[in-house]
């Protein structure tokens, strides 16, 4: 009974450790202006929040929220993973370089896809 009372406890104690834990953050330097940025935020139906230069815009599936630095440059943040969906609406895809980082393929600019070298063999 005492192992099983033990167990429980540390099962909670396991739980509330990862209920308390920090989401997962994700950052990206992008090349958009501000009147970008808040016709995207707009177009997403999500509220605008303006601390010059920083603007945030909170969407009902996240929070993106970008510093910029000049007219067109900005380094925005945003909790959860790197390339999700709702982000990329606000502030757009990531350069063909980080979208090849790790693949066994390559972005071209422009569009497209480059297959790697690879034995196919045709029958």
């Amino acid at each position: 009974m005492s192992k099983t009372i033990a167990l429980a406890i540390a099962v909670t104690a396991f739980a509330g450790l990862v209920a308390a834990a920090p989401a997962q953050a994700a950052t990206r330097s992008v090349d958009i202006s501000i009147e970008r940025f808040v016709d995207r935020c707009i177009e997403q139906g999500g509220a605008l929040a303006d601390t010059n230069p920083s603007f945030s815009c909170e969407t009902p599936d996240t929070v993106v929220a970008c510093s910029f630095y000049t007219i067109n440059y900005a380094e925005c943040a945003w909790d959860g993973i790197e390339n999700q969906l709702a982000v990329n609406r606000i502030i757009g895809m990531p350069d063909s370089v980080a979208l090849n980082e790790g693949s066994g393929g390559s972005v071209k600019k422009g569009g497209g896809f480059k297959l790697p070298d690879l034995p196919i063999k045709w029958k």
